[in-house]
């Protein structure tokens, strides 16, 4: 049954054409906006800050149909109280402990290293 008669026949082509450039639209954006914050991390300079090891989480994506990813993220303190969250590789994730204290490197929003303060 169709409820739109000759009009449905005329426009459907129209509406999946439509469709398809939105999507294409879509991809392509994702991936400039995705190049554009990569190329702003590797422009920027390598710098090192004074801070604590504040906080650690673990965000999951995905599941269901879809593989699950996940992303660790660490919160750090500047002594001046300043916060920031930078997302860390699973690797250095394991090693960091709240309350630790050192010098974090980074680059713009890449995270680089942690050298921790030894204790005397």
């Amino acid at each position: 049954m169709d409820y739109f008669g000759w009009f449905g026949y005329m426009f459907a082509p129209l509406a999946g054409f439509f469709l398809m450039v939105v999507v294409v639209g879509l991809v392509i954006f994702a991936i400039v906006t995705l190049s554009g914050t990569s190329a702003a991390n590797t422009a920027a300079p390598e710098v090192s800050a004074v801070a604590t090891v504040v906080d650690k989480r673990i965000e999951s994506r995905g599941g269901g149909d879809m593989a699950v990813s996940q992303h660790h993220f660490v919160s750090f303190e500047q002594p001046g109280g300043e916060r920031f969250e930078l997302e860390v590789p699973a690797v250095q994730f394991g090693l960091l402990v709240a309350g630790d204290r050192g010098s974090v490197t980074m680059k713009s929003t890449q995270y680089l290293a942690f050298a921790r303060e030894l204790m005397r």
